[in-house]
Parts: structure tokens; C-alpha cells; sequence
């Protein structure tokens, strides 16, 4: 109990460093609180430990380096009695030797050792008792109240904590991770690309064991020769395309740890690590993202609204943007368009959206599935790599040579098999063009939204549920204001004027 309680204070201090970030008033600030945060995240093992990896991405050169360059490990006299126990025999029955552990993450740690026969291995052992601990943390975190963008926007938040949870249960099975890396290793063809060999009958559910892997890490690499790097980055891109689009199994785990590099008198070596946290894409989704690269090519025609829906979007959320989907496409798949080389520095994505939407992003994403995030994850590590090799590729080219030309050609012909849902356009009466609506509340900057004026006919929809429960304290019925706005018509007014000594929402058609 005085464990669980101790993890539940670190994941409250999470939240309020995490809090403090986002309230930074410069960029020092900003990465003093991040440094701060990222020594916390180290400080325990498990869902912190982790939710920190995520944050590190691929740079391993930022504020939550330390997280993927690993934190002290268990001494091994701790280690072998798990060994001896799990295997149920003297580990010199098994092994020649093993070492102290130089790399540990943050569900186990991994041991250089030599079985009898003299063959260098990597031991992966499971800490003890995390999957309780993390059980735990979750259920911790359950009770921390979401807040910003999250509570704004109506986040599907369960949705999140499910897949984190699905995700994390899937990492803590060794045998599972044994068999992603079995098939993995025998579907993928990607020159310059190695899996290592797992040895299936020493592997358990805590313990995971696979030849020994050599090299250095993705910031050591970028310091090679020009032809090295572009053979590397062509190695990374063609892994992600072949596997995302003909395989549907993703490595999705893309931070510095979980890859090492080798080049001595051949071409250069990529060997991924780790195989516990794979994004399983189906074949609906993988013919829907392919068919929206098409059409942003120009190569075909796509019902985008149909198409995103078949992604796993929010179909009542999208509608409000709908309009704007054309124009989203162009900067979602920007280094697929055309058929040169791109330079990933220059794809301001983030920007970008803000620029389209403003607001109206944080509904965007809040349509999104919740796994969506890994998805977009492996692009971004994508990305982060090339930067950090500093080459630039021919993104759409290379995806062709990645993928078999069928796979390509079904997805030009591919309908979504989401039935689509009918438009409503109502008719209505009214000079009215367009609503807004304005939020303001303390310490909180104002939000202002633009939709088209149809938009106020069904506000139930779209509306946060904080501001739902403010319209009811004021005794506003919105289905009543939905039929005076049918039977009056859509003319320039005030909808709906809350204010309070901490929060101000006004709603006017315009």
C-alpha cells in the first residue's frame, strides 16, 4: 500500500511538471521544467518511465535523453535468482557467463551473456512485479482530472488509457514480443535491414533472450560519410512503408535505444530492437491512408470524409470540418506529393494545421482514434531521423519500391466500407453566414471559433462538456433554442452569453 502511494504522489508531481511546461513563459523556462520532469520520469520504472520514452522521441539529444540512454539497473545478484527460478535450473546449466547490466529501460534490463555453446546473447529480464505496479499506476492516473485541451475539446480519454493499457500489457509479454519479432523478421525484405535471431526455447514471459546486437546509436551514425547516411535513411524508410502497408505490423517504438548501427567494409547495417510495442494496422485503414496519399497526388479520386472515417475518426466530429479536409490532406501528406526529394525541416505541420484550423485543431485530433497517436508517432520518428542524418529522400518513389505494385493499384479502386453518412443540410431560413463561438476562462487563453451558421443547429454535438454543464446551470434548453432557430430562422443574434467571475462563453450567429 505505502508503494502505491508513493506512486500515486509521483504521478500528481508528473502532472503539475507537466502543468509547468505548458505554462513556460520562454523557451528557458520551458526546457528547465522539461530537465525537471524528465528526472522525475527517470526516478521510477514502469507507466512513468514510459509515458517519458514517449516524450523523447527520437532526438537524443533533448531534455528527456537520459530516458533512452537508460537509468541505473539492477545489480545482477539480484537478477539471477528470477533466472534460475523462471528457467528452473543452475544458470550455469544454460549459461557460460553474463554480465552486469549496462541498459535498462523501463520495464526490465538486458544482460550481454554466452549460452554453453558459446553464442553471445542479449538476456531481457522483466522486473519484478511491474505489471502490479503499472496495473496500479494506471488506475492512479485514472484519477487525475484531465484538464486543458483534453477537457475542452471532449477527448475520448478512456479510449487513450485503453490503448496505453492494451499497449503496455502486450510489452509485458516476452513471448508475445518473441513472436511479433519472429514474424516480423520473416516477412520483412528490406536491404540493410537486420532483425536478430531469438532463441524461442529459452524465451519465457519475463524472460526474452536473442543474439547479441553490435553498433552505436542513431547520433554516432549521422557523423558518417554522406553514402552511409542515405543508405541508412532508405533503410528506415523502406522498413516503415513495407511494414506499414504490406505487412500491417509496425515497429512502434522509434526512440534512439531501440536501433543500432554498423558499417565497417560493407554497406551499413540497421538493426531494430525491441519488439513489445508493434502497431497492428488492418487492411481497411491501411487502404484508406494509402487512398488519401493517392488523392493528395492527385492520382485519384476520394470521398475524404468516408476515407477518414475508415482511419477511425469520430464520424459527428469530423462534419464540422469537413470543408477543410481538401486543403488538411495537402499538409498531412506534403512529402508525398511530389515525385523529388523533401526536406523534412521544412514541413511545419504543427504550424500548419494551427494556421487552417486555429482552433478548430484540438477537434480535429479530438475526432481522431485514440491509437492514431502511435501511428503518428512513427511518422514523426520518421521524420526525426532523416533530420538527424540530415538527408533528404523521394518519399512517394520510395514507397512504390517498398511496397508491391498490387497494394498500390487495390487502393487506387479501394471504396471505404463505411457507409457514408448522409450530409445533413437543413433547410432553413435566414440571412445569417456563420457561427461563433468565443470561450474565455481564468488563466486559460480565449478560443475563438468560426463555423458555418448551419453549425447551430446542432450544438449539442459539437460543444464541450464542461460548457454543457454551464448552459444547464443557466437553465438554457438547447432543443428548445434548436426549434425557435427552425421555426424563426438562422438570422444574426446571440445564442448563448454565460458570464462568470472565471469563465465568459458567447455563441452569436453573425
Amino acid at each position: 500500500m505505502l508503494n502505491i502511494f508513493q506512486r500515486g504522489i509521483r504521478l500528481l508531481r508528473m502532472a503539475w511538471a507537466m502543468r509547468r511546461i505548458r505554462k513556460a513563459e520562454n523557451k528557458h523556462t520551458q526546457q528547465a521544467a522539461r530537465h525537471a520532469l524528465s528526472e522525475l520520469l527517470a526516478g521510477s520504472r514502469g507507466l512513468p518511465m514510459k509515458v517519458g520514452q514517449f516524450l523523447a522521441g527520437m532526438d537524443d539529444d533533448n531534455a528527456y535523453s537520459k530516458l533512452t540512454t537508460s537509468i541505473d539497473p539492477w545489480p545482477l545478484k539480484h537478477i539471477k535468482p528470477i533466472l534460475e527460478q523462471t528457467w528452473g535450473q543452475p544458470l550455469q546449466f544454460i549459461l557460460k557467463d553474463i554480465e552486469e547490466s549496462h541498459a535498462a529501460a523501463s520495464l526490465g534490463q538486458v544482460h550481454r551473456a554466452h549460452l554453453n555453446d558459446k553464442q553471445c546473447v542479449a538476456v531481457k529480464v522483466q522486473y519484478p512485479d511491474i505489471a502490479a505496479a503499472i496495473d496500479a499506476e494506471m488506475k492512479l492516473a485514472g484519477l487525475i482530472p484531465a484538464g486543458g485541451p483534453v477537457k475542452t475539446w471532449n477527448f475520448d480519454l478512456d479510449n487513450y488509457k485503453t490503448t496505453l493499457k492494451n499497449n503496455l500489457n502486450d510489452e509485458l509479454d516476452y513471448l508475445h514480443e518473441m513472436k511479433q519479432q519472429l514474424a516480423f523478421a520473416s516477412t520483412m525484405h528490406v536491404e540493410g535491414l537486420h532483425i536478430p535471431h531469438v532463441f524461442p526455447v529459452l524465451c519465457r514471459r519475463n524472460i526474452l533472450v536473442q543474439e547479441w546486437a553490435e553498433g552505436v546509436r542513431l547520433s554516432e551514425a549521422a557523423t558518417w560519410s554522406q553514402p552511409a547516411r542515405l543508405y541508412i535513411a532508405r533503410t528506415l524508410m523502406q522498413t516503415m512503408f513495407q511494414s506499414l502497408f504490406e505487412f500491417g505490423l509496425v515497429h512502434g517504438d522509434p526512440h534512439p535505444g531501440n536501433m543500432l548501427f554498423q558499417h565497417h567494409d560493407t554497406q551499413p547495417q540497421t538493426t531494430l530492437l525491441d519488439f513489445g510495442c508493434m502497431v497492428h494496422v488492418e487492411q481497411t485503414r491501411r487502404m484508406a491512408l494509402l487512398k488519401l496519399i493517392l488523392h493528395s497526388r492527385g492520382e485519384c479520386d476520394a470521398t475524404l470524409f468516408d476515407a477518414f472515417a475508415a482511419l477511425g475518426f469520430n464520424a459527428e466530429k469530423l462534419r464540422p470540418i469537413e470543408d477543410k479536409l481538401p486543403q488538411l490532406i495537402k499538409l498531412l501528406f506534403q512529402p508525398f506529393m511530389n515525385d523529388t526529394i523533401f526536406d523534412v525541416t521544412s514541413w511545419h505541420l504543427s504550424d500548419s494545421v494551427a494556421n487552417l484550423l486555429g482552433d478548430q485543431r484540438w477537434w480535429f485530433r479530438s475526432a481522431a482514434p485514440a491509437d492514431l497517436f502511435l501511428l503518428i508517432r512513427i511518422f514523426q520518428g520518421l521524420a526525426t531521423q532523416l533530420e538527424t542524418l540530415n538527408i533528404q529522400l523521394a518519399w512517394w518513389p520510395l514507397l512504390k519500391q517498398a511496397i508491391k505494385p498490387n497494394i498500390i493499384e487495390e487502393s487506387m479502386h479501394w471504396q471505404a466500407g463505411h457507409k457514408p453518412m448522409k450530409k445533413t443540410v437543413p433547410v432553413y431560413k435566414g440571412s445569417a453566414k456563420e457561427l461563433h463561438v468565443h470561450i474565455e476562462r481564468q488563466d486559460k487563453d480565449p478560443m475563438h471559433i468560426t463555423l458555418s451558421a448551419e453549425n447551430a443547429l446542432q450544438l449539442e454535438v459539437f460543444m464541450p462538456d464542461h460548457v454543457h454543464e454551464h448552459i444547464r446551470n443557466a437553465n438554457i434548453d438547447l432543443t428548445s433554442l434548436r426549434e425557435k432557430l427552425i421555426r424563426e430562422g438562422l438570422e444574426p443574434q446571440t445564442l448563448i452569453d454565460i458570464k462568470s467571475e472565471t469563465y465568459h462563453y458567447h455563441l452569436y450567429l453573425k
